[in-house]
């Protein structure tokens, strides 16, 4: 029986993979359901197979729904990632990104095509906290070319900073547009101070941490990482002509 093909590479989000998990189950039950109707004998045979099927069927929505709602809520919506590592202050584990001997000459020539361009770059995705001057930020972005996202805009904004100090920074991004971002934003909001990457650190967030950044990023769970507060020429020492490695080292030098 010919179907749908299902490819493993173009699944990079839950949503995509319980798609393929409902597709199996309704191949699964079609042909069940097929052979149930040309069973004759013994008679017993066909009534069982389709009250399998139907358990079969409520045994996966069942599943699906507990995943969803108690073991892995995260997993309803990729941009929750901010509010759960705001809340739990865990990362994966990841993979360390090696640089090769032409990766310098790629990200200087990405840099420089960057600095001489200021057209929106929408290859990272960037959240900013809902907090009493969010518009300023975005505002502040954006002018650096940047497209940025207020995270939970419908909720009640934060009415001071205090608690809200942090940088999560995705391990994947590109360091000059990471730089390039981190700059704009300490220079819009001073009262930043903690930067951390999203490979540093054991959980299980869903793998889009890797490629995003958020401002604004708990006070609390920075401290509780050990973090060590940035000074104006820590932020001033980050260049957009800097590597993999050379960015992340930078990084953690401010780990305790």
């Amino acid at each position: 029986m010919a179907g749908p093909q299902i490819i493993p590479e173009k699944i990079t989000s839950p949503f995509q993979l319980m798609a393929a998990w409902f597709v199996m189950l309704v191949l699964l039950t079609s042909v069940l359901l097929t052979a149930a109707s040309k069973i004759e004998k013994p008679d017993w045979a066909a009534g069982y197979l389709v009250i399998f099927t139907s358990g079969l069927v409520l045994l996966v929505i069942g599943c699906v729904t507990l995943m969803l709602t108690k073991f892995r809520p995260h997993l309803q919506d990729g941009k929750e990632y901010a509010q759960w590592l705001k809340d739990k202050g865990r990362y994966s584990e990841g993979v360390i990104v090696k640089e090769n001997k032409t990766a310098s000459t790629t990200f200087r020539n990405a840099s420089q095509s960057i600095n001489d361009n200021l057209s929106p770059i929408t290859n990272v995705d960037i959240n900013v906290v809902n907090i009493f001057d969010s518009g300023d930020m975005l505002k502040a972005l954006k002018d650096n070319g940047l497209n940025a996202d207020v995270y939970k805009p419908n909720n009640e904004p934060y009415d001071s900073h205090s608690s809200q100090e942090a940088i999560w920074l995705g391990y994947l991004v590109n360091p000059a547009v990471a730089c390039r971002v981190i700059k704009t934003a300490v220079k819009q909001w001073p009262h930043l101070k903690y930067v951390h990457l999203s490979n540093d650190g054991g959980g299980d967030p869903p793998d889009e941490v890797h490629d995003q950044i958020f401002l604004g990023g708990s006070t609390n769970t920075a401290k509780e990482l050990g973090l060590k507060k940035w000074t104006p020429q820590d932020f001033g020492k980050l260049s957009e002509f800097m590597n993999w490695d050379e960015l992340h080292a930078r990084v953690r030098e401010k780990y305790s």
